[in-house]
């Protein structure tokens, strides 16, 4: 009988293997425009290439951005009196 493959926990962080690490290199050392071609060839269109922009010239950390959950908006109860 064949095992079911577990899926990680969302935004769990994963262990560095020896791809991830290559990987990561890689990845800090090209420049914006070589970014966002090898994106572009992925099938990223220009709005999510515009956006990719935005968080680097930012400085947000890509991993932040990948887990980063919208901030909750807590409504108000509105109660009438009587």
């Amino acid at each position: 009988m064949a095992r079911s493959l577990k899926k990680p926990v969302e935004g769990k962080k994963l262990k560095d293997t020896p791809d991830m690490i290559a990987w990561r290199q890689e990845f800090e050392e090209m420049d914006l425009d070589a970014h966002k071609a090898r994106l572009k060839s992925l099938g990223l269109d220009e709005e999510e290439l515009a956006e990719f922009e935005e968080m680097e010239t930012k400085g947000i950390p890509l991993e932040e951005e990948l887990t980063h959950e919208a901030p909750e908006v807590k409504e108000k109860k509105v109660t009438k009196k009587k």
